[in-house]
């Protein structure tokens, strides 16, 4: 199965099953305790691969982090891993996108009062999902496939 494949399907799913079990990983359920209105959501990490998967209220996956690593281990996902695209910063990706038609936002490194230094990226609109690419130094730093609330 393909990375972008696996966006919106349920926790429970034999391949995500399959996966979490392969690496011995628990499923962290986080709940509203303060009464804040805040969704419940359910975590899984996969240090290794330098994966984070968040599932929402229902179990479906709501959003996939990847950070860059190294990883020599099992690795049943197929296709193109985005973490390793064709173009090392934001200029560049949004040409990128540019010249294929993708819609994208693109936000330069500043500094902010409040939440401090807010890196570069890029979020490229592909309908049902978003890639958003967070760039450091000359590189793909993290890479977080998003599912759209439709």
């Amino acid at each position: 199965m393909n990375y972008i494949d696996i966006i919106g399907k349920p926790l429970k799913c034999d391949f995500l099953n399959d996966l979490f079990e392969t690496y011995d990983v628990d499923v962290i359920y986080v709940y509203d305790r303060t009464n804040e209105s805040i969704e419940d959501q359910y975590r899984v990490e996969i240090p290794q691969m330098g994966l984070e998967f968040l599932f929402d209220s229902s179990q479906r996956l709501k959003a996939l982090f990847m950070e860059q690593v190294t990883h020599n281990g099992f690795n049943p996902f197929e296709g193109v891993d985005p973490r390793h695209v064709g173009f090392s910063s934001g200029a560049e990706a949004l040409k990128y996108a540019t010249e294929i038609g993708i819609e994208a936002v693109h936000q330069e490194q500043k500094n902010h009062s409040l939440y401090g230094e807010i890196p570069e990226y890029v979020k490229f609109d592909y309908g049902a999902y978003y890639i958003h690419y967070q760039f450091k130094g000359d590189k793909v730093n993290k890479v977080t496939l998003l599912m759209k609330d439709i």
